[in-house]
């Protein structure tokens, strides 16, 4: 069945849904987001081996550089560790309920073979994962994630608690927002387009100044008319989608850019509307303006998929019934491939041999900003 697709499809496919009925939706299914709350009780560290199949462990993470100070912290887990406690995973991708579509051995209804996002070639771990630093766990939230950590230039380390990125903030509990309003959030960056940030406004605490930045509208795609129970058609979007965003919308990536070249500026956040490809673009940018390699970037990048289970199960039964297609034709909205990313770095890299130079061939930005933007997030 051919259906009418909207932009708001783009990158996340959620824009049809009430960001505070999802919410509610997931506080109610999903023990993962549900986490103790600031100031009385500080944000929950995750334990890899909890993970989607249990309550998450009783231990703490606090906003360093706020009066929630004395946060504690976890050694670097192995990646053949973190492997291994999703091995289970792995195989069934869609855990059993009366309320969820399962499909064993990732087979479709219909006999289609599904995309496995959490296999060892679509969920990438590495020695500075630290999943229990980076993953923020707010009540209301899938994918928030802290950028901090990574190695990069001069082998020095990217500072914590500086650059978050993130889903939509529309649905965050008032308990939500004091996590953020404690971290002393500045800046919260919005690729979401305009209509859609409107209808669903973020909720951010009064320490954060907003900023609308676009990075698609409806007339960019000339896909307005996609059927999407053909195989591959999904994959094909998302393709298009990546090409758009690294070659024509450079200098709307770069605007987040330049508040990262004023110490002042600091903490920020950016998001979309599942904070996996528009805000996996941007990642990609400072993480190699920072010097981490490209490995590394394409790690950070897919540990989006290991919320794959919650935004299928959560968005992808409701966009089905929008479209009306059965939500198994929709399945790879919800993950990120490898693949979408490399499209990007290797445009970059054939074109202009490294981030520095496509930027300040696309965009206004300087050797000296890129300068600054080192200085702020490395460590000394």
């Amino acid at each position: 069945m051919k259906k009418v697709t909207t932009i708001a499809i783009i990158a996340g496919a959620a824009s049809l849904i009430p960001a505070y009925f999802l919410a509610r939706k997931l506080i109610l299914k999903n023990p993962l987001t549900k986490t103790a709350s600031l100031p009385d009780a500080p944000l929950k560290e995750i334990d890899i081996n909890e993970i989607q199949t249990k309550e998450i462990p009783s231990k703490v993470i606090q906003p360093e550089n706020t009066p929630l100070q004395n946060q504690s912290t976890t050694e670097s887990i192995k990646p053949e560790t973190l492997i291994k406690s999703i091995q289970t995973e792995v195989q069934q991708t869609v855990e059993p309920d009366h309320d969820k579509s399962t499909y064993p051995g990732l087979i479709a209804p219909n006999g289609r073979i599904l995309y496995n996002f959490k296999d060892e070639n679509n969920l990438i771990f590495c020695e500075e994962t630290q999943l229990g630093k980076r993953l923020i766990q707010l009540e209301n939230s899938i994918n928030i994630r802290d950028i901090g950590g990574y190695t990069g230039m001069d082998g020095r380390k990217i500072k914590w608690r500086k650059v978050i990125r993130s889903e939509e903030l529309a649905h965050l509990s008032d308990k939500d927002v004091d996590y953020f309003a404690a971290l002393r959030l500045k800046h919260v960056f919005d690729f979401r387009n305009k209509s859609k940030s409107e209808r669903q406004a973020d909720r951010l605490p009064k320490t954060a100044q907003y900023h609308l930045i676009p990075i698609f509208s409806s007339a960019d795609m000339g896909l307005d008319h996609k059927d999407f129970t053909k195989p591959g058609m999904v994959d094909e979007f998302m393709r298009h989608i990546y090409k758009i965003q690294t070659e024509d919308r450079a200098q709307c990536f770069a605007e987040v850019l330049k508040y990262l070249t004023e110490s002042s500026e600091y903490p920020i956040l950016y998001h979309c509307t599942n904070g996996k490809d528009r805000t996996g673009f941007m990642t990609y940018l400072i993480l190699s303006i920072l010097g981490v390699k490209e490995d590394v970037i394409l790690s950070d990048y897919t540990l989006t998929n290991l919320t794959f289970d919650e935004s299928y199960n959560l968005l992808g039964n409701i966009m089905s019934e929008e479209l009306g297609i059965e939500n198994y034709h929709l399945w790879e909205f919800y993950g990120v491939k490898p693949e979408w990313l490399k499209i990007s770095m290797a445009y970059v890299n054939t074109n202009f041999g490294n981030v520095e130079n496509y930027l300040m061939e696309k965009t206004d930005l300087r050797e000296k900003d890129f300068k600054k933007i080192r200085e702020n997030l490395l460590a000394k």
